[in-house]
């Protein structure tokens, strides 16, 4: 027998957001590539002005900026001529002390950097993933289930910072 299934308007709705929720971040911008190694995003702005985003994102996340390097100055400096290359060097001391408290060997990829370069108008912003210094060191015994977690938290931090400034949501 032939059953007629009505859907209501909230039941539509509700399959729309779960639908949405359940599709990963980025798949609606091509701009942001996600590998093993990186995350990496490529803006329409300018330089200074990604980088401000960038600053305003990691500390509102609680992320310190320890040094900002502007790689371009220091070669013109030399008589080398490059395109637009800062450096960002940031840390969460809390999340680093949660690792490197059992695996000292963390401190080999503390601080962490965000490379930003600019060429033809566009800056592209390069990360490499907590998820991949995690594959590094998960085969270190002294690898605590704290700190598994830590590094975890910090990878899906980066990805929402990058999602973040792909969606113009600064």
């Amino acid at each position: 027998m032939y059953t007629k299934h009505r859907f209501s308007p909230w039941n539509l709705a509700l399959a729309a957001v779960l639908t949405l929720l359940s599709a990963p971040l980025w798949a609606s911008d091509p701009a942001i590539v996600a590998t093993s190694v990186k995350y990496e995003v490529t803006l329409d702005d300018k330089l200074p002005a990604v980088q401000d985003m960038l600053i305003s994102a990691l500390e509102a996340r609680n992320y310190a900026v320890i040094n900002q390097l502007d790689v371009q100055e220091g070669l013109t400096s030399r008589g080398i001529e490059a395109h637009p290359l800062r450096l960002i060097e940031f840390c969460n001391l809390t999340k680093a002390y949660r690792i490197t408290r059992h695996v000292p060997d963390f401190e080999m990829f503390a601080p962490c950097r965000l490379a930003l370069f600019e060429k033809d108008g566009k800056t592209t912003v390069m990360v490499q993933r907590p998820a991949h210094v995690l594959s590094i060191l998960a085969s270190n015994p002294a690898l605590s289930g704290e700190g598994k977690a830590a590094l975890e938290e910090f990878d899906r931090d980066l990805k929402a910072i990058l999602t973040e400034l792909a969606s113009g949501a600064f």
